[in-house]
């Protein structure tokens, strides 16, 4: 069981991950708009992230709420009905996660004219994500007997968990007063990875079989994991092995003192999973087995409970995938982000922003209708209506800038307060210091 261990932590860690930054695009947080777009150009000569806590994101985004979920009881409690589940998913259900914790960030405006912006800064990231189809949880609902005689093919459950550290490098150009343009290249230590590179299984039920109701499974199964020594002593783990390059780029516009546009796509990498490091575990190819039934008699219960141990004990020799070894790459997920700001005058301003993001099989697409107010010298409030997915949601935070420190806090998802519809929650933090203006 131990090989299965690192599944099992993988499977908890992606119960507290998961990223949203559309609110905070637009505002006056300088360490917002930087992690999303690296043309973003300060207006002090020097920034310095808080260590550990200059951007920390945090949440989780499912695709059922509790009240999709969840029926009441006759005694009034509460129980899982997965009927109510099924006719509430989509074809193709996805549950994303994405978590980043700036760990370190310096910048620096260089040159006669300080134009430029250089900036070195280190981020551990996780992103993950599960994906299962309607079919699958229907067929785990009604049990086989409601598809006999069908060929039930399940290839759409995957799961992907990456874990890495960024170490990145990044410049912001002041091309003139209108355009800014800026890039950064990161060089990453891939930690942990989880790949469902391929997960198909199978049903078939026949109801004209001798004997009656044999049902044939089938799998054909390739895991892909690294970083399994990080929790397991006995096992060699090397992090730096792991290893792979990033890049971002950006743009901002104005167009006049009051509108301006910008765009970012980042995250365009891959990493590369040293051999040493990894184990994979493969079914080579298609295998089947065949459950043709149990037979007990009216007074021998030990011949039921044999025939049961043999069956399993079958299932595990004839599908249980095989250890091997071997290097592989993971593409990272790209993020691509479109802004549209208006600033009505020095108090109102109001953005448009669509975030396009890739998770496993499914595109993720956020468009935010955002307003910003400033409340004095130091503080803004924030605002903003989301669209993910058709999945509405309504956002504040808060940007607060008293002297050389900067503060910010987002909740993503202020209708989480209403636990049994929510589907999301993300929440955002971080302090920074900005010298010599």
């Amino acid at each position: 069981m131990k090989k299965y261990t690192f599944l099992l932590f993988v499977l908890v860690s992606l119960s507290i991950s998961a990223q949203n930054i559309s609110t905070g695009y637009h505002s006056n947080s300088f360490g917002l708009k930087s992690s999303s777009n690296p043309s973003a150009f300060p207006e002090t000569k020097f920034v310095l992230g808080f260590p550990g806590l200059s951007n920390l994101n945090i949440g989780l985004q499912v695709p059922l709420s509790l009240n999709e979920t969840l029926v009441v009881g006759s005694d009034d409690s509460l129980r899982v009905s997965l009927p109510k589940m099924t006719s509430n998913l989509l074809e193709n259900n996805l549950i994303s996660y994405s978590l980043r914790n700036q760990l370190f960030h310096f910048g620096m405006k260089v040159g006669a004219k300080k134009k430029v912006f250089i900036y070195i800064g280190d981020e551990l990231v996780l992103d993950a994500g599960i994906q299962f189809s309607d079919k699958f949880i229907n067929y785990l609902s009604k049990g086989n007997a409601a598809f006999l005689n069908q060929q039930m093919s399940f290839d759409a459950q995957k799961l992907q968990f990456t874990s890495y550290n960024s170490f990145y490098l990044g410049s912001a150009v002041k091309v003139n007063e209108d355009l800014e343009v800026g890039a950064r290249i990161k060089f990453l230590n891939g930690i942990a990875n989880v790949t469902f590179d391929k997960f198909n299984l199978g049903f078939y039920t026949d109801s004209t079989s001798s004997p009656i109701y044999t049902t044939t499974l089938s799998s054909d199964v390739m895991i892909q994991t690294s970083g399994q020594g990080a929790i397991e002593d006995s096992l060699e783990f090397d992090p730096m092995k792991n290893f792979g390059f990033a890049i971002d780029f950006g743009a901002s516009y104005s167009f006049s003192e009051k509108l301006s546009a910008s765009f970012a796509l980042n995250d365009i990498g891959t990493i590369h999973w040293e051999e040493s490091n990894n184990k994979l575990y493969s079914t080579n190819g298609v295998v089947d087995f065949e459950f043709s039934g149990l037979t007990q008699s009216s007074s021998d219960a030990e011949d039921l409970e044999l025939q049961m141990e043999e069956i399993v004990d079958s299932l595990i020799t004839i599908m249980e995938p095989q250890e091997t070894v071997g290097a592989y790459s993971t593409k990272l997920n790209p993020n691509l982000f479109i802004g549209l700001s208006y600033t009505l005058n020095s108090k109102h301003s109001f953005s448009g922003l669509y975030h396009r993001r890739k998770s496993i099989d499914k595109v993720l697409n956020t468009i935010s209708l955002g307003y910003q107010y400033n409340l004095g010298k130091s503080i803004q409030l924030l605002a903003s209506g989301q669209f993910i997915n058709g999945v509405s949601t309504l956002a504040s935070g808060v940007v607060w800038s008293p002297g050389v420190v900067q503060m910010h806090l987002i909740l993503d998802n202020i209708l989480a307060a209403d636990v049994f519809d929510a589907k999301s929650l993300f929440i955002q933090f971080g302090v920074s210091f900005y010298f010599g203006k």
